[in-house]
């Protein structure tokens, strides 16, 4: 394996544990916390963060948010779980540069998402909190 192949595969571990944890954070600051499992470092237990981000899709719906929002934060989650998808077949089929390349592609539009939903809440709490 090359070098290169090895540096890709680790940054886009990275960058799979930035995003989960970036996950982790708006789900602390929804109005009803969801919890998700902390890393330990740099490292996440995909076996634990995968059932807790499904997990986390169903209860968004309990959440007291607009539809919008709540869209917002099940397509970052679904980016998340599709880059992880990418990631694993990448692994465990072998390197090929389109594989890597869609695994980042998808984990920059889940990070746009987030993005979007942590702004929306952001703003809400600005509207609240502005006496």
């Amino acid at each position: 394996m090359s070098d290169f192949e090895d540096e890709t595969k680790s940054h886009l571990s990275s960058l799979i544990a930035h995003t989960y944890s970036d996950l982790a954070v708006v789900c602390a600051g929804l109005p009803i916390s969801i919890a998700l499992p902390t890393p330990s470092g740099k490292e996440i237990a995909l076996s634990e963060a995968i059932p807790a981000i499904r997990r986390s899709m169903i209860l968004i719906e309990e959440q007291p948010l607009p539809e919008a929002p709540k869209d917002t934060f099940v397509a970052a989650c679904c980016y998340w779980l599709a880059a992880v998808d990418i990631f694993t077949l990448l692994v465990v089929n072998g390197f090929h540069t389109a594989r890597a390349l869609s695994a980042a592609t998808v984990l920059n539009d889940a990070d746009e998402k987030l993005k979007e939903i942590s702004t929306w809440l952001a703003d809400r709490w600005l509207e609240e909190n502005d006496s």
